[in-house]
């Protein structure tokens, strides 16, 4: 029985499937059918449209359902100088204070903190590891969780595996295998990583600040304030965020709570 999960999730793994169902998911034709696909997703993973702009019928594609936005007149994004928000909705999955340069994936199932950024980091000065995981039913847009500055980004990692519980239990280094984009981003006082990956069937990453990806290091100057949107998943996916122990005073919730985009995941040290 694992062997054929394996055999499956390999067989899924390949980006081209993805990009054939992220073509798929963008048709707005035939609508009458395209709204019934819509209604069934919604009506399947219990999707609350009160919190999102418009109703289902205002969507043309399950594409544009995927990537709704929020109605901000009724969930708000509320800025907090003193904490480190949330980028997006979903599970922390895993909530981590490391010393070395190794991370939780699942219980029994590590992976090099320095492969899924790009970067050597002295990691003996400590940090806090955060993964949030997003369902598929969860708002796909993240956000930015504090002031801070586009320094540099990568893309990276060519397999696409389920980012799930059977993707994470069968596949080592899933996340270092999966593609992804790397942003480092500058705050007032310290330097954090955040990692954008994807995942079998998300059609694509978008960055808000660049369309040009590349698989080396690109320097960037783009100044984001607290809550601005910085990209979507075309679909669910995960964020990996590295932050400093040095800017951390304490986490605002502990592993397996769900959190919302906006919400405090850290409370931050003061200058």
């Amino acid at each position: 029985m694992k062997h054929l999960k394996l055999l499956f999730l390999f067989i899924i793994s390949f980006p081209v499937l993805s990009r054939i169902w992220g073509k798929i998911t963008k048709l707005t034709f035939p609508a009458l059918l395209i709204q019934k696909v819509i209604g069934f997703y919604a009506s399947h993973y219990e999707i609350d449209m009160k919190n999102f702009e418009g109703e289902l019928e205002d969507y043309d594609s399950l594409c544009a359902f995927f990537t709704r936005k929020t109605d901000p007149s009724v969930r708000p994004l509320k800025n907090d100088e003193n904490a480190f928000l949330s980028p997006c909705d979903g599970v922390v999955s895993v909530l981590e204070n490391i010393h070395a340069d190794v991370a939780t994936q699942v219980k029994g199932k590590t992976y090099l903190v320095s492969e899924l950024v790009k970067k050597e980091l002295p990691f003996e000065k400590g940090f806090w590891l955060a993964t949030i995981y997003l369902s598929p039913r969860d708002y796909h847009r993240f956000h930015v969780p504090v002031d801070s500055t586009v320094a540099a980004h990568i893309h990276t990692g060519w397999r696409l595996f389920p980012v799930n519980s059977l993707g994470l239990n069968n596949i080592d280094r899933l996340f270092i295998r999966n593609e992804r984009v790397v942003v480092k981003f500058k705050a007032e006082n310290f330097t954090y990583f955040y990692t954008a990956v994807g995942a079998t069937f998300v059609g694509s990453i978008k960055m808000n600040f660049t369309e040009n990806f590349s698989d080396e290091w690109v320097k960037n100057d783009v100044k984001y304030s607290q809550n601005d949107e910085l990209g979507m998943f075309e679909m669910g996916s995960t964020i990996v965020l590295l932050v400093p122990e040095e800017a951390v005073e304490k986490p605002m919730l502990s592993q397996g709570e769900k959190i919302r985009a906006g919400e405090p995941l850290f409370l931050l040290k003061k200058s």
